[in-house]
């Protein structure tokens, strides 16, 4: 049988060990929060200060520059330029068939075209753009 007094200085050692234990993991846990606290600061004051070296406002300025170009090209300029007579030059691709022994070929033509141009890719870019006002307005918190 094992002697009380060598069971009571077991248990009193290992209770001791992990009382250490957890106040050295504690302050272990202290010093990374204070030491995450600190860097967090840090950013915050190098976010402050980019923000404040830059405006803003140019973002704003520059998003509404694009979609009043956007708008224009799309809405107006189709009615406005014809009246002021500006051609346009489009790439137009031709293909000859192929026979046999002789191959296709394709011949690049430039033809000018009189008035405005109106491209399919000014209604997808008009689409994204409502698109993207939209749905900024129905996620803006309104509160």
């Amino acid at each position: 049988m094992i002697p009380l007094e060598l069971l009571s200085m077991l248990g009193g050692s290992i209770t001791g060990f992990i009382f250490r234990y957890l106040a050295e993991k504690r302050d272990n846990d202290k010093v990374m929060f204070e030491r995450l606290v600190a860097l967090n600061e840090q950013k915050e004051k190098a976010l402050d200060s980019a923000a404040k070296r830059v405006p803003i406002d140019i973002g704003k300025g520059v998003r509404r520059l694009i979609v009043i170009v956007v708008l224009f090209s799309t809405l107006a300029a189709p009615f406005i330029l014809p009246f002021f007579g500006i051609s346009t030059f489009v790439e137009v691709q031709t293909q000859t068939p192929d026979m046999g022994i002789i191959p296709s070929v394709s011949k690049t033509f430039f033809v000018e075209v009189s008035g405005y141009l109106y491209a399919a890719e000014y209604r997808q870019v008009l689409l994204s753009i409502v698109g993207f006002y939209f749905g900024s307005a129905a996620a803006a918190n309104k509160s």
